[in-house]
């Protein structure tokens, strides 16, 4: 079935596919005027589209001077890679107990699917697949309170990707691969192996890049 999209969205998208993919590099102002003149559409409707990659985390805004693609900083990295940890953890422990049929086959597939999407150098597809690689381990819990608080989050997935690659400067093939550690984690049906790898696939990645380290360096020689 087709999904009609309203015009903000579509706008949204197409932005969001070229930021991602760093046509739109981080700093590249973005005005109103010239977009709604690219997509054939109102400056309202560009206005609404930007409020939503604002709450995407992919552009900020200031009202009073122009809209800029950025980066999420490394402390919100750190604050959403944390919450995803506990929550994918605990579900993870209860999964392992009764995991549904075809559960390690599909996950393999989603990582297939994943090598596909780095190997094209699309990296909106990625995240849409990451997402549901991870969205399997979740429902697999069987909880749904946890799984919805879990979803809650998923609106960052797209600034949370392109803003850790950059600052770790990792490719998006080797973004994929760590998910087969994930995959072996749970697969090993123990508790405390399975915390080991999410915690490491959420929070050591977030660790200080090499940008963050020269910008600590470049601070200590001043002080």
């Amino acid at each position: 079935m087709l999904e009609h999209l309203s015009l903000p969205d579509t706008v949204r998208l197409a932005l969001r596919r070229k930021i991602l993919n760093d046509e739109l590099p981080a700093g590249t102002r973005l005005v109103e005027a010239g977009i709604a003149e690219d997509y054939g559409v109102s400056r309202a409707t560009v206005r609404q589209a930007l409020r939503d990659l604002s709450n995407e985390g992919l552009v900020d805004i200031n009202p009073r001077r122009y809209s800029m693609v950025t980066r999420m900083s490394n402390e919100d990295i750190q604050d959403i890679c944390y919450a995803r940890c506990v929550l994918e953890t605990a579900a993870a422990r209860d999964a392992v107990t009764n995991l549904p049929k075809g559960f390690f086959e599909r996950l393999e597939l989603i990582v297939q699917e994943m090598t596909g999407a780095a190997e094209a150098g699309d990296m909106q597809e990625l995240v849409d697949i990451d997402t549901r690689f991870h969205r399997e381990i979740v429902l697999a819990s069987g909880r749904r309170r946890l799984a919805e608080l879990w979803e809650t989050m998923n609106g960052h997935m797209y600034a949370l990707m392109r803003s850790s690659l950059d600052r770790q400067q990792l490719g998006m093939a080797e973004a994929a691969n760590r998910h087969r550690l994930v995959i072996a984690g749970l697969a090993s049906g123990d508790s405390e192996r399975i915390e080991s790898v999410i915690h490491a696939h959420y929070l050591e990645p977030t660790l200080p890049g090499p940008a963050d380290r020269q910008e600590r360096v470049e601070g200590d020689a001043q002080r």
